[in-house]
């Protein structure tokens, strides 16, 4: 497939108050590739959500973006999201900082303080399951900078919990795993409280994190967990609302090379679940016959696993979650290969390549064919 190239740029306005309007965007343009016969025939309902096993193109999101500027220090974003079947605001958020006291406070609807930025397409496992979903929140972050060196880190957040849900491991849409999910008003609203903390010293940045709260009454332990894995209802108090999840990030860069290990853990009610990954990549100057600024090579490895349910009979006899037509309660592992042309500081080509691995639950079908292949044009203006 040759891929048609196209160039814009962002745009400044004034309204009729005086203030600066920035407008900008992105969109993606992706081709996918899934292992696995496509058609009807090849569909085998035991799998409950299997989609579309074919090659398509499709518009992965478009986003139209305003950010308002108030004054030097206090500014108001928002993000229109579309892709091919919805349109919505994604994003929308205030930040005031404060210079005298080196704090940031946040309040709208963003990613939780403790999301990073990846460089792939694909998310980590345990980003998707963890930090992708948009949250309502109150937050703050404070710097604190040792000499020139680096700097100490330490934020309070206040949020609307997330519902569970579902999410797609990498870009097919088939077999679903369960994720903290994008805000939305339920009735039986809770709460979420989070601290974090770290340092940046000398190329090396350490983060860590701990949420706590309930889970929504009663969405998340009737709907999401009793409907959802088998026998839930069995393994102790299926009213249990206990939320709570925490982890830690380490970054090294050194000489062109990016490494990142993260990992996770987090109990919501009777279930507990636990991830990480490592990743390495390399940013080196493109060949000039590509006309383009760099490649970057990346590669990741990682995991997410429901921890086995103990029964009410007794001590150490443990059972897993897993069966076949349930995909959230599926252990996961994903490796991801990427290579990322970065052609200018607006357009980017990536090639990627997931390698997944499920365990089904099923003496029959122990896993299915996924692994998944990725072309992707993302356009910035």
């Amino acid at each position: 497939m040759l891929p048609l190239l196209a160039f814009s740029q962002g745009m400044t306005v004034s309204t009729a108050s005086g203030l600066d309007v920035i407008i900008g965007g992105e969109v993606e343009l992706e081709f996918i590739d899934v292992e696995g016969e496509g058609g009807f025939a090849n569909q085998d309902l035991t799998y409950q959500k299997v989609k579309n096993r074919s090659p398509h193109m499709r518009i992965d999101m478009a986003i139209l973006s305003a950010r308002v500027n108030y004054n030097d220090n206090l500014y108001y974003q928002i993000e229109y999201r579309f892709d091919d079947e919805s349109a919505y605001v994604d994003k929308q958020y205030a930040r005031l900082n404060v210079p005298g006291i080196n704090t940031r406070f946040e309040m709208g609807k963003n990613r939780p303080f403790v999301s990073t930025k990846r460089q792939s397409e694909g998310y980590p496992l345990i980003g998707t399951a963890f930090w992708k979903g948009r949250e309502a929140h109150i937050n703050s972050v404070t710097e604190l900078l040792l000499g020139d060196k680096g700097k100490l880190v330490g934020g309070f957040s206040f949020a609307m919990k997330r519902p569970l849900g579902t999410d797609d491991a990498a870009e097919d849409k088939s077999f679903k795993m369960m994720v903290y999910d994008d805000y939305e008003p339920k009735n039986g609203q809770t709460f979420e409280y989070g601290i974090k903390a770290g340092i940046e010293l000398f190329g090396v940045s350490a983060l860590g994190w701990y949420f706590t709260g309930e889970l929504i009454d009663d969405w998340d332990w009737k709907t999401s967990l009793k409907q959802s894995l088998a026998g839930y209802d069995e393994r102790g108090d299926e009213t249990d609302r206990t939320h709570n999840w925490y982890g830690g990030r380490v970054d090294y860069d050194i000489a062109g090379f990016h490494l990142r290990g993260e990992y996770i853990e987090a109990q919501d009610g009777l279930l507990n679940r636990y991830g990480y990954y490592g990743e390495g990549s390399y940013k080196l100057k493109a060949p000039s016959f590509l006309h383009a600024k760099s490649i970057r090579l990346l590669g990741r490895q990682g995991i997410l696993r429901l921890s086995p349910a103990q029964n009410d009979e007794g001590a150490g006899d443990f059972v897993s979650w897993a069966y076949l037509s349930e995909a959230m309660s599926w252990n996961r592992a994903m490796t991801t290969l990427s290579m990322i042309l970065e052609i200018n500081e607006n357009l980017m080509l990536k090639v990627e390549h997931y390698i997944l691995d499920e365990e089904t639950g099923s003496d029959v079908e122990t896993g299915v064919n996924d692994d998944q292949s990725l072309l992707q044009l993302n356009f910035k203006f």
